[in-house]
């Protein structure tokens, strides 16, 4: 997966250089940092897929009312979602923010299909998707936090296009940097990327050098005594 990751990055060393971490890593140094939270609510959990990393395109998308639908609240954003999925390229990670609303799709086949031309490798959406089984024909990474059946068409009206979302309780800028494996996504601001990765590296070795001490013989104790750990 580090492969493939870097072979879609090979044109983007800042986010490439994060395929050696976690997200857990990687939330450890900004703490380390004193950098903002910007880990996303646990409610947003590994679909299909293994390891995401990539740019954000980001697309926010709100319920309907009985009195007000795509024309009234955005009618210019009818095609918004499709028109940010065809400017997908290599790394591309489409963030779709709902509020939290799960009740219907916001994410399906057609979707992932164009994107997987482009070179997209993964969405993120605080919502729900279909057809999940045709995502990892597609080679994406998906996470969401769960599947509806229900189409998404007629019951939210687009709102936000390219633009700062909030997904999953965090901010997510147009080409912030999206990390994410089982235990969840982190959002990476690039213009911290180099220092967070750099501290990630550390946390790295620092770890690997207390394992190695506990398999010594060391107690856990020892360890995170010896090295100080968060």
């Amino acid at each position: 997966m580090g492969t493939r990751i870097l072979q879609t990055l090979k044109d983007d060393p800042v986010a490439a250089a994060f395929a050696p971490f976690q997200p857990a890593t990687v939330s450890d140094a900004m703490y380390a940092l004193g950098l903002k939270d910007s880990a996303m609510d646990p409610i947003v959990r590994l679909v299909t897929g293994s390891k995401l990393l990539g740019r954000a395109r980001t697309i926010g998308r709100t319920p309907i009312t009985s009195n007000a639908g795509q024309a009234e609240m955005a009618g210019d954003y009818g095609f918004a979602i499709q028109q940010v999925i065809d400017g997908c390229k290599a790394g591309s990670v489409i963030v779709i923010a709902t509020q939290g609303i799960a009740s219907n799709a916001n994410w399906g086949g057609n979707m992932a299909h164009r994107a997987s031309h482009l070179g997209a490798v993964g969405m993120v959406t605080d919502g729900a998707l279909r057809d999940v089984e045709e995502m990892e024909g597609y080679g994406l990474t998906v996470f969401a936090q769960g599947a509806s059946v229900r189409a998404g068409q007629h019951r939210f009206a687009t709102t936000i296009a390219n633009e700062p979302v909030i997904c999953g309780g965090v901010y997510v800028r147009p080409e912030d940097i999206i990390l994410g494996d089982r235990d969840g996504v982190i959002v990476i601001p690039p213009e911290h990327a180099e220092d967070i990765a750099k501290k990630s590296a550390e946390l790295l070795r620092i770890e690997k050098e207390m394992q190695a001490f506990m398999d010594e013989g060391a107690s856990l104790y020892e360890a995170v005594m010896k090295y100080k750990v968060r």
